[in-house]
């Protein structure tokens, strides 16, 4: 497999425990390993976040989507549950987000590698002045498996889409036995592709539910393949982090 692609799946998921002096608890594992190139390490991870846990209002220095897969709380004032997806910019503030009594998992992804959250207020000294971009979805529907096996032709449903950034939410839906081409746009730095239903093939490895790939930009087009059973995909095309902090890591 080509550094241009990466598969995230759960298989020999290994967690780790993290506690802050600010009262976040949370479990994670991380799918893709390091590269020492910030910019040529793309990033896919799953947080568990304990219940009634904060994450308190922080920002990060790439640009991010969270993908809220597993039990229920609230991103700031908003109740979030699968599938939400949240977009932030690099050095955009957003949270906290607060796990509800079974707790919160959501999947975090970047096109480069981010050195950690830098919390709010007290790391306000290193929030570097630039544009600020925040995206966030409604609760997009999980089709039953029943339902989506009746598909007869391809659906693809774009949530949201800007013209200018290269920002994209989309839901791909694929019939049994079928083959879809992603055409990569120029303006962007990469597509995650995850799935919420049935299952993808990838070479010999199949992609189930809440399993992830990243094609880089150096990926022209990339062929999906559904098998026996038809399925469900959410598209996320990644922006080019903003020229303003091109030179800040």
């Amino acid at each position: 497999m080509s550094q241009q692609v990466k598969l995230a799946l759960k298989a020999g998921e290994d967690f780790k425990y993290h506690e802050h002096d600010n009262g976040l608890k949370y479990y994670r594992h991380d799918y893709f390993e390091k590269h020492e190139n910030l910019e040529l390490s793309p990033q896919s991870y799953l947080i568990k976040q304990l219940p009634n846990i904060t994450n308190p209002l922080h920002f990060h220095t790439q640009n991010q989507f969270q993908v809220f897969i597993e039990g229920s709380g609230h991103f700031g004032r908003h109740p979030v549950k699968p599938y939400v997806v949240h977009y932030a910019g690099a050095y955009t503030g957003y949270g906290p987000i607060t796990a509800g009594e079974r707790g919160i998992d959501y999947l975090t992804l970047r096109s480069s590698r981010d050195l950690g959250a830098q919390f709010l207020p007290q790391q306000m000294q290193s929030l570097k002045r630039g544009p600020k971009h925040h995206y966030t979805s409604p609760s997009i529907e999980e089709d039953s498996q029943e339902d989506l096996d009746q598909l007869e032709q391809i659906d693809l449903q774009w949530i949201h889409q800007e013209v200018q950034s290269g920002l994209g939410v989309g839901v791909l839906k694929l019939p049994k036995h079928t083959t879809y081409q992603l055409t990569m746009p120029q303006n962007i730095a990469g597509i995650f592709v995850i799935v919420m239903q049935g299952c993808l093939i990838e070479g010999n490895q199949t992609l189930r539910k809440n399993e992830n790939v990243y094609m880089s930009r150096d990926i022209k087009s990339y062929n999906m393949h559904s098998d026996d059973q038809a399925a469900q995909i959410l598209l996320l095309q990644m922006p080019l982090k903003d020229s303003a902090y091109h030179l800040i890591a």
